[in-house]
C-alpha cells in the first residue's frame, strides 16, 4: 500500500486491488471515502484542497464523536472495513458501538433500579404511616409535604393534616423559627452535616432532633423531625391478646 497524508487527511493507492481510498476529519468528525486515481494523484501539500479533493469522492463511511453530542455514526457502503482495510473507520465504529452499549447498560439499570424505588415507595410510606412517634417532614424552604397519622393527631388543634402544604415556619414563635434556619443552614454547609439535637422533654422523656434528608448524590431534599422516647416500654413480649 502507498499513501500521502496531510494535516487532517490521509489517502491509500492499494495496488493489490488497485483500489485509492482517502480519510478527512477534525475535532471528532470522520469521513471514509473511495477516490479516483485522478483525486490521488492531485492530492498534494494543500490541506484545503486536499479535503475538497477528497470530498467529491464516494463516501463511504462517516462518524462523529466531538463530545458535544451523541457519538454517532453512518455506513453508505457496508463493505466499507474491506475497501479501506488501513482505514481508522472499522475502530471508530467498533468503538461507537462499545460505548452506545454501555450507554444502554447504564440506561437500563438506572430504570430497574427507579421501578425498583417505585414499587418500595408503598412500603416506606406504610413504615411512616405506622410509627407511633410523630413525624413531620419539611422541604429545605421549610414546606410541610408529610405528616403521619400520629403528627396529624398530635397537632390536631394546630390543623393536623391540613398543615400540609403550609410553612412550618408559621406554627413556631420568632426564636424558634431561626434556630430551624440555623439547622437547615448546618445542613446546607456539608453533606455530612444530618442531624443535631434540639430539645429534651421531662414530661415525655424523649430527645428530639433534627434530621436531614439527602438524595443519592447527597443534595438535601428536606429534614424531618426525629422523636426519640426513653421511657421503657413495659407491655409484655409478643403479646396479641391471646
Amino acid at each position: 500500500m502507498q499513501f500521502k497524508k496531510g494535516t487532517g487527511w490521509k489517502a491509500c493507492y492499494d495496488e493489490e486491488t488497485f483500489t485509492f481510498t482517502a480519510e478527512r476529519g477534525s475535532r471528532g468528525f470522520y469521513q471514509l471515502y473511495e477516490i479516483t486515481k485522478d483525486i490521488y494523484d492531485r492530492l498534494g501539500a494543500d490541506d484545503e484542497a486536499a479535503g475538497k479533493l477528497i470530498s467529491s469522492g464516494r463516501c463511504l463511511f462517516e462518524a462523529d464523536d466531538d463530545y458535544y453530542t451523541p457519538p454517532y455514526y453512518m455506513v453508505f457502503d457496508e463493505r466499507y472495513a474491506d475497501i479501506a482495510p488501513w482505514a481508522d473507520a472499522k475502530r471508530r465504529a467498533e468503538a461507537t458501538d462499545e460505548l452506545n452499549r454501555r450507554s444502554r447498560e447504564r440506561e437500563e439499570a438506572a430504570k430497574a433500579e427507579q421501578e425498583k424505588q417505585l414499587k418500595l415507595l408503598p412500603f416506606y410510606k406504610a413504615i411512616l404511616d405506622a410509627d407511633t412517634a410523630p413525624i413531620v417532614v419539611c422541604t429545605p424552604g421549610h414546606e410541610i409535604v408529610y405528616m403521619n397519622p400520629a403528627a396529624c393527631e398530635r397537632y390536631a388543634k394546630r390543623g393536623g393534616k391540613d398543615l400540609i402544604g403550609k410553612n412550618l415556619l408559621d406554627c413556631h414563635n420568632e426564636n424558634s423559627a431561626k434556630m430551624i434556619d440555623k439547622v437547615v443552614d448546618f445542613f446546607l454547609l456539608s453533606n455530612k452535616n444530618n442531624i443535631v439535637h434540639t430539645f429534651y422533654s421531662e414530661k415525655e422523656n424523649k430527645d428530639v432532633y433534627m434530621v436531614a434528608l439527602r438524595s443519592e448524590i447527597g443534595g438535601l431534599m428536606g429534614y424531618y423531625e426525629k422523636h426519640e422516647y426513653r421511657t421503657r416500654d413495659t407491655s409484655k413480649f409478643y403479646d396479641m391478646g391471646d
